[in-house]
């Protein structure tokens, strides 16, 4: 590998690397696009645990929507917990709609919507989970998205990946070298 790339032009050398970084540019333009039309910050996830089986299985990849606050019982949705890194997919067990305050009901302005989860193969609610203290999370500020669509077992490469940080390295490693080592 280093005979080819030592065979290389300094001016064919540096075009294979822009275009490496175009084509990681255009991936990122494409999340950050699909971030935008989807109103959330993270479009695409994958199950990491088994509390939504039957439903969802460990490594599905889910497609989720973020337009529209009115988060129904059933729903599956996915949240992020202050404090913790990993988003968790679960369904929506309750909502709470708390009275509006004087100057919200001035403004017009709604109080937030409050929601109850649960993993649907866990056998009590998700309040264990939340922040101590917190008894609902906040569909506004904690929810990244309802899910709207899945792929089953696809995402297991995902969790290969990031259980496995060398593999990673080496993969994307062994990518790089083969968009600047293609001539075309």
């Amino acid at each position: 590998m280093l005979s080819a790339l030592a065979a290389y032009q300094p001016r064919q050398l540096l075009a294979q690397i822009l275009n490496f970084g175009m084509i990681l540019s255009t991936a990122f333009m494409m999340w950050k696009s699909l971030s935008l039309i989807t109103n959330s910050p993270s479009p695409i996830v994958v199950v990491l645990s088994g509390s939504m089986e039957p439903a969802f299985q460990r490594g599905d990849l889910l497609f989720l929507w973020n337009r529209g606050t009115q988060t129904q019982v059933g729903e599956i949705v996915v949240f992020n917990i202050q404090g913790k890194d990993i988003p968790i997919v679960h369904r929506v067990l309750r909502r709470h709609v708390s009275r509006p305050s004087a100057k919200q009901a001035r403004s017009r302005a709604y109080p937030p919507l409050k929601l109850l989860t649960k993993g649907d193969n866990n056998d009590q609610d998700d309040v264990v989970l939340y922040t101590p203290g917190q008894h609902y999370i906040d569909r506004e500020k904690e929810v990244i998205g309802s899910v709207k669509a899945y792929v089953p077992s696809v995402g297991y490469v995902t969790i290969l990946l990031s259980e496995h940080p060398m593999v990673k390295t080496v993969v994307l490693g062994i990518m790089g070298l083969f968009v600047i080592l293609q001539r075309e």
